[in-house]
């Protein structure tokens, strides 16, 4: 029985760990052109080596899929809650992390979009958008306003850098980044002005 658990734990460890290569290999290649072998190759493991850890290359997208939510959010927002006393600063970062993660967006858009995928990952963006009032909830309070307040100046943020990670264009991001700016520096001065 201990040797099984044991097993199954470094299955479940190494899973894990295939989970962040197999997204690498797909987002180097795309969700259509890489194939198991691909993947197989990516992770150092025999031509089919991949199904010990995985049932089907569906569960491998989708696994995939969800990491791919993790990362962006887990960066996106490490940045905001560092950044948000310097608006200016934060929003930069924003910027460039939009750059660095466009191609993990384009996956994920792929995946979204695609006819054998697009409804199976539904839930995994249903959990992201759920965490949103959190996000918001948080910004507020170190912003010392309302969740009303700083509602549609996150979700605005979190649209202009989606649509900025998907289409590349600055022209899409650069007006509703702006707007944001503009608006949350103006929170964060009264803030200063009711901490006096």
């Amino acid at each position: 029985m201990g040797d099984y658990v044991l097993r199954e734990e470094k299955k479940a460890e190494k899973r894990k760990d295939l989970v962040g290569i197999c997204l690498d290999c797909f987002v180097e290649k795309g969700l259509t052109v890489a194939t198991t072998k691909d993947l197989c190759k990516a992770a150092k493991l025999q031509n089919g080596g991949i199904y010990y850890y995985f049932s089907t290359k569906e569960e491998i997208v989708l696994a995939c899929a969800e990491e791919a939510i993790s990362r962006i959010e887990k960066a996106a927002f490490a940045i905001v809650f560092e950044d948000i006393s310097d608006i200016k600063s934060m929003m930069d970062r924003l910027g460039e992390l939009a750059d660095k993660m466009s191609p993990t967006m384009r996956f994920l858009v792929s995946v979204c979009v695609s006819r054998e995928y697009g409804e199976k990952v539904k839930p995994s963006l249903v959990r992201l958008a759920a965490r949103y009032p959190y996000y918001t909830g948080r910004i507020a309070e170190i912003l010392d306003c309302t969740d009303e307040e700083v509602a549609p100046f996150v979700h605005l943020s979190i649209l202009a850098i989606n649509n900025y990670m998907i289409f590349a264009e600055r022209a899409l991001f650069d007006p509703q980044i702006e707007a944001v700016k503009k608006e949350l520096s103006r929170l964060a001065e009264r803030k200063g002005r009711n901490n006096r």
